[in-house]
């Protein structure tokens, strides 16, 4: 599931009874049961991750979620997989740049299992540093496929001219000089560290019984004890300019964009709704601009990435380099005709982009363990569940004239940290680098003149 699209905190569902428990050493559960399902999911998050990291041990967080899987005291590598496949279903881990989550979705007889192991991994891991070793390889092998997405690059370049010295713009994994450098010892400090009741989320989806449930992760985590203390939780300090990295492709990637508050901000939802305007589909302004008017490109889009700290709006899409900056120049036109309000959204805008972000989000969480991660996230970010009613009184309650009022305070303002990112066979100081520095001056100086 698109991380963006949970963090976006406003999916629907049908009506149902979600319950929250904290469990005595300070884990809490929340669970919401769905009708007519025979499977289940599970999220455990942890609010642990590249938060956590010191500059010098970047993709540390990285590396502890994949160690987990290596074998416990109990049960080794070749026992943790075996149990993984024959449930039918899928058990895995990711780590996001505000937390890691571990997950799985299985038959509902084997609810309890699932908890287990999870329980399992997460106390007891054994981290041999025989596999530690060859799976910082693995990782080695995961970087190197980053570094040749063109996507992935630009998107890793956005971050870093956006939000330079900041957590957040490092990339997750880590380099592979990173990753080389961590030790079993960083694991282990890591983990019994950060990996603490109190910063535990346990969630379950489906045909689950919610006091089934937390009598299950009592058993599992009942010997896990302690506390962390909180992260620094400032905003994001934002920056902006220009990045070119050199890839020998035949297409150029542009990522284009601007701060935004973080995924807890009031304004979320009339922010969704505006870059959907801008970006969200086949009837977008980007779309019938760049490629139905002009034939640029084959796809734009504009997506928000949304986190604890900070949030940006973010235009992704691929053209030639003979296009390369013309392309930038007619997005920059569109995202400033609707910054200064110049294009203002219309009523037939505003209806669609309602009803096309309420269905996506209805569609979304029709899928188990999409549900299951839009309940753990929003326990993270929000501390609860959104109910419907209000999720759809705000989507609803969205007027042209709040939608101006959010666009002139956020979309304008976050014209002035403009960032161009460009990964593709253009030189990071050449024609086009001048070419878009030019632009980027002058686009930039709009917040401040307007």
């Amino acid at each position: 599931m698109n991380q963006n699209f949970h963090g976006l905190a406003i999916m629907l569902s049908t009506k149902v009874e979600t319950q929250i428990t904290k469990l005595d050493n300070g884990i809490r559960v929340i669970t919401e049961p769905v009708p007519n399902t025979n499977s289940a999911g599970i999220s455990i998050l942890v609010n642990a991750g590249p938060q956590n990291e010191t500059a010098e041990q970047s993709g540390l967080a990285h590396l502890c979620e994949h160690g987990l899987f290596l074998g416990t005291n109990h049960r080794d590598r070749n026992q943790l997989s075996s149990f993984i496949d024959s449930s039918g279903g899928n058990m895995g881990g990711f780590t996001a740049p505000d937390y890691t989550c571990f997950y799985g979705h299985v038959m509902q007889d084997y609810t309890s299992y699932a908890i287990d192991l999870l329980g399992d991994i997460i106390i007891g891991s054994s981290y041999p540093l025989d596999l530690l070793e060859r799976e910082k390889r693995v990782i080695c092998q995961e970087i190197l496929q980053y570094v040749d997405s063109p996507s992935d690059v630009a998107l890793q370049a956005t971050k870093k001219t956006l939000w330079p010295n900041d957590p957040l713009s490092r990339s997750v994994t880590g380099s592979a000089e990173d990753v080389q450098r961590l030790t079993r010892s960083d694991v282990v400090d890591f983990i019994s560290k950060h990996y603490t009741p109190d910063k535990i989320i346990i969630a379950a989806a489906g045909a689950v019984e919610h006091d089934s449930i937390v009598e299950q992760a009592e058993d599992a985590f009942w010997t896990l004890r302690g506390s962390s203390p909180n992260l620094e939780t400032a905003p994001v300090v934002s920056r902006g300019g220009v990045c070119i990295k050199r890839m020998e492709t035949t297409q150029c990637t542009f990522s284009i964009a601007i701060p935004l508050p973080s995924i807890t901000a009031d304004s979320r939802y009339a922010l969704h709704l505006i870059v959907n305007v801008l970006g969200g589909g086949l009837s977008s302004r980007l779309y019938r601009n760049l490629r139905e008017q002009n034939g640029l490109v084959y796809s734009v889009q504009a997506n928000i990435l949304a986190y604890h700290r900070g949030g940006a709006l973010v235009i992704e899409g691929f053209t030639s380099p003979e296009k390369l900056v013309e392309s930038v120049q007619l997005i920059m036109f569109e995202l400033t005709s609707l910054a200064v309000w110049q294009k203002p959204i219309d009523q037939e805008e505003l209806w669609k982009s309602r009803m096309q972000i309420k269905g996506q989000s209805q569609l979304a969480v029709d899928v188990i363990p999409n549900r299951v991660a839009r309940l753990s996230t929003q326990c993270f970010h929000f501390g609860h569940r959104i109910a419907d009613d209000a999720m759809l009184a705000c989507i609803d309650g969205l007027t042209i004239e709040r939608l101006k009022e959010v666009t002139l305070d956020e979309i304008l303002e976050g014209l002035a940290k403009l960032t161009f990112a460009i990964a593709g066979p253009v030189d990071a100081e050449g024609s086009v680098y001048k070419e878009l520095e030019e632009l980027h001056t002058c686009y930039s100086s709009i917040a401040s003149s307007a």
